[in-house]
């Protein structure tokens, strides 16, 4: 089994590492900005409110890892290996519903999706598994509290980890569960100030409405539908293990009521991550209680890991040498005149929704995510607001990112001796040619990009 263990582990590396690669992208330096507030109130010593301070809805846990990596060292290549080892360590845990189930979740798309994403969704996928391998603990005769460890732990990390291991607990029986959830409460004492605020903001609540058409569309196109048919045998897994179907039930129910309420976006798939860990186990025990068909019933399910792994690695493979064969592109002529001082500022249109984790950025990686990129502030804002750019700073030339063009240009162009502006990927629109163009002047034109330079 220590082999078998070793090889699905090594297997999971293999899956996720190129998925670190790939996701440096804008979305990544966009996402690594909201947690500068818990890093702005570590430098300044404000220790109490960087350790209760959430990013937008989340809760402290991810942006305090965050941000001492950065302090550390703030190179993006840290924020992603992070993410990819929480997901790894998920697969760890895991094993103990077995090689199936743990193989199942190493190649899961969902999980291959998010397993290196710069948010705490790869450590909520973690704290779930940690879960789960707690109360099958406790379950077997283990201290209760080591349960309630990992659920006073889990309401610091996501709110729907908080969910499970509540869950998870009542599975337990009311005695044990009592006793689990007290300590979830009093753990999570120091935040309710903060949930009571989020809970009564109208801004909580402003996500867009449920359309269940357009949901299995973007679910279908971005995962396939290759996990529609381990549904059977997690049924028929159920019988074995009915904690672990309540647990998913649950956690289902949990999102579509976070959904239906406005609180989460119901075009986005992150929440999934945490269905997937019972459904693995629960797939697993389906092909254990398969009986004479369980030869087909584990050919099936070894059949999908294969796929989506398949599916992963090489929309991964493809990435990388889209990567590898980029020409010369507008910001390799910024950074080679830029001095300290100047600025640099990218300039493209979303590609895809933020969501959409099928893609990457040739032109960001002329900066490569092992450099270092601390945020810098050449003049007074929030750098958690999109609205300027999140700059940062290399070897002193301060580089701003934009998704369209901002009246905070102004301000950055007076903050800076000289400016460059790389438009790329902007597919001829207007916004990002003609009119560019009546303020800047003409571009000069550099491979497929267009570069500004300030008057």
């Amino acid at each position: 089994m220590s082999r078998v263990a070793a090889g699905i582990l090594g297997l999971a590396l293999l899956l996720r590492l190129p998925r670190a690669l790939a996701r440096w992208d804008e979305v990544a330096w966009q996402y690594a900005a909201y947690n500068q507030p818990t890093a702005d109130a570590l430098q300044d010593g404000r220790l109490a409110e960087a350790l209760t301070t959430f990013a937008g809805l989340h809760p402290p846990v991810y942006p305090l890892i965050h941000s001492l990596l950065s302090l550390a060292w703030p190179a993006p290549v840290l924020w992603l290996l992070t993410s990819v080892a929480f997901s790894l360590g998920a697969v760890a845990l895991t094993l103990r519903g077995g090689w199936l189930a743990a193989l199942l979740l190493a190649c899961g798309a969902v999980q291959l999706s998010y397993a290196a994403e710069v948010n705490n969704y790869p450590l909520t996928a973690l704290v779930v598994a940690a879960t789960w391998w707690a109360r099958d603990r406790v379950a077997e005769g283990r201290p209760w509290w080591e349960l309630a460890l990992v659920g006073a732990l889990a309401g610091w990390v996501h709110g729907l980890a908080a969910w499970v291991a509540a869950t998870a607990a009542l599975t337990l029986g009311a005695r044990r569960a009592g006793r689990i959830l007290a300590v979830m409460v009093i753990a999570a004492a120091p935040l309710w100030p903060a949930v009571w605020d989020l809970a009564t903001e109208p801004g909580t609540f402003r996500q867009p409405p449920i359309e269940p058409a357009l949901i299995a569309s973007a679910a279908w196109e971005r995962f396939g539908g290759g996990w529609l048919l381990l549904l059977p045998l997690g049924v028929a897994g159920a019988r074995r293990r009915p904690a672990l179907a309540v647990g998913l039930v649950a956690t289902e129910g949990f999102v579509i009521a976070l959904q239906i309420m406005g609180i989460a976006a119901p075009h986005q798939f992150p929440y999934h991550l945490a269905a997937g860990i019972p459904l693995a186990w629960l797939v697993a025990a389906g092909v254990e209680a398969a009986g004479r068909h369980r030869r087909s019933a584990l050919a099936l399910a070894l059949a999908v890991a294969v796929l989506q792994a398949g599916t992963s690695l090489t929309r991964d493979v493809r990435a990388q040498a889209e990567i590898l064969a980029d020409g010369p592109r507008a910001l390799d002529v910024a950074l080679a005149e830029a001095e300290p001082g100047d600025a640099i500022v990218l300039l493209t249109p979303p590609r895809t929704p933020d969501d959409d984790k099928r893609g990457t950025s040739p032109v960001l990686w002329h900066i490569p995510p092992w450099t270092r990129l601390p945020p810098v502030r050449p003049y007074a804002f929030a750098y958690d607001d999109h609205r300027h750019g999140q700059p940062r700073d290399l070897q002193g030339v301060a580089i701003y990112l934009h998704e369209q063009p901002r009246s905070t240009f102004e301000r950055l162009v007076e903050a800076h001796r000289r400016t460059f502006l790389c438009v790329y990927d902007h597919r001829d629109d207007p916004r990002y040619t003609d009119e560019l163009e009546a303020r800047w002047g003409a571009a000069a034109a550099v491979g497929p990009d267009l570069l500004f330079r300030s008057r």
